[in-house]
């Protein structure tokens, strides 16, 4: 099975911009600090990275990758 992540890095000056789509979901981490932000789906994660104005760092790999160096 093909696992799927996508992170969405920001800073505390990026959370300061623009409001945030309402159908985001919960996040644990408070607004406007700094770190990495993990989204359940590609749409709110596009929607947050167009609002604040950041890339989008997407990984994708597979369980029988294990073997290679840089995955998992």
């Amino acid at each position: 099975m093909i696992k799927f992540t996508a992170v969405l890095a920001l800073t505390g000056a990026a959370c300061a911009q623009g409001p945030r789509p309402m159908d985001l979901g919960a996040s644990q981490q408070e607004m406007g600090s700094s770190g990495v932000m993990w989204y359940a789906t590609w749409d709110t994660a596009v929607a947050e990275a167009k609002r604040s104005q950041r890339p989008i760092f997407f990984m994708a790999a597979a369980a029988q990758c294990d073997g290679i160096s840089g995955v998992f």
